[in-house]
């Protein structure tokens, strides 16, 4: 294989106070409606009505679609990002260090269904460090990806890093 091309994305990352807000939301709203039971009919269809809205929204996360910021290619000789009408391109011999952040297919948080969304992070010799949010769309390509950086850091004597899950 003489390179790989993936989409560099970025994806909404709900923050923390807005995660605990929607947990607290649905176990009281699960507590009041299946539970307590109350015979308010007022308050048992509101505690309804929140209990799915929050279900919506922890179980919807998967459908949100990543805003594509650009795409990412990789030789055997550099890397090319092409972001924001701008091409940058890095020589594999110039890196100090490559690394892939690896998520797994199962990550409630980091996985939609148009791909899991992973880190390819590099630091190169002028002190420059990127961090790219890529996206593997399914496991043929996670696959070629894994065999292309075996590939990449035989061949260039750079030890290619990898963290996150690692049944990688």
């Amino acid at each position: 294989m003489n390179s790989f091309e993936t989409k560099i994305v970025k994806t909404w990352d709900p923050s923390w106070k807005v995660r605990i807000l929607v947990a607290v939301l649905l176990l009281g709203s699960g507590v009041i409606a299946y539970v307590w039971k109350p015979e308010n009919p007022w308050l048992l269809h509101s505690a309804h009505a929140v209990y799915v809205i929050c279900m919506f929204i922890a179980l919807g996360q998967s459908f949100l679609k990543p805003k594509k910021l650009g795409f990412l290619k990789i030789t055997r000789d550099e890397i090319i990002i092409e972001k924001e009408n701008e091409l940058k391109t890095y020589k594999i011999t110039e890196l100090q260090d490559l690394g892939f952040d690896y998520v797994g297919y199962a990550s409630f948080w980091k996985h939609t269904i148009y791909g899991n969304k992973n880190h390819l992070y590099f630091t190169h010799r002028s002190g420059e460090k990127r961090d790219l949010e890529i996206t593997l769309s399914n496991k043929e390509m996670k696959e070629e990806f894994k065999s292309f950086l075996k590939e990449l850091s035989e061949n260039n004597l750079l030890k290619v890093q990898q963290s996150g899950n690692f049944s990688y």
